[in-house]
């Protein structure tokens, strides 16, 4: 079954959403970040293109679990201490990877610390509006996690707990782009472009 999955979301739904992912991330990122680090990054492969529209020379990423074949350096961490110092990177994304965190607050302040003073953390994540949304995201969530097997906590936040979040990791929202097309027809009428948000994130 998760072959079957994967196979009909490689077709159907990843070639649009990785595009249109890729656009909203760099749109609200800084111009120039040389040193990117990419948190929960897969393969590296949105990181790499990230990476070239931003102008970075050093892409790494880190992840709970390493896949077979990457395309960037990836180092493995907990999930929740990332493995850099204060101030490494210029440019810190987590793309739809603070919902399965299992401490989000405190991950967001690390990207915060890897990021510091004078660089920024963009963060591409989901808003749950009730349980129609949180199951229209979780059934999403397990077609798109079934082939590299990440477990599904289907943690999405309300935009007011984001906002909390945010403050308590220590974090100022300067930039936020709702509603997000992610997903082209007929899959937006299913999971609305209002279940979408990229924002980018500096220390308070």
């Amino acid at each position: 079954m998760p072959s079957l999955l994967d196979s009909w979301h490689e077709r159907a739904i990843h070639p649009g959403r990785f595009t249109r992912v890729l656009d909203a991330v760099t749109a609200i990122a800084p111009p120039r970040a040389e040193r990117l680090l990419d948190v929960g990054t897969g393969d590296g492969s949105l990181a790499v293109e990230i990476g070239k529209r931003v102008g970075a020379k050093d892409v790494q990423g880190v992840d709970v679990l390493i896949r077979p074949r990457t395309v960037i350096p990836v180092h493995h961490f907990d999930g929740l201490t990332l493995p850099r110092p204060d101030a490494s990177a210029d440019l810190v994304t987590i793309i739809d990877v603070l919902h399965h965190a299992a401490d989000p607050r405190r991950l967001l302040a690390e990207a915060l610390r890897v990021a510091g003073s004078s660089g920024a953390v963009v963060v591409k994540e989901h808003y749950a509006f009730g349980a129609w949304s949180r199951g229209v995201l979780w059934a999403m969530d397990v077609v798109g996690n079934a082939a590299a097997g990440v477990a599904v906590t289907a943690g999405y936040f309300s935009p007011k707990q984001w906002k909390e979040l945010v403050r308590a990791a220590g974090g100022r929202i300067e930039e936020i782009e709702w509603p997000l097309e992610i997903h082209g027809a007929p899959w937006r009428w299913i999971a609305k472009s209002e279940y979408q948000f990229a924002c980018r994130l500096v220390r308070a």
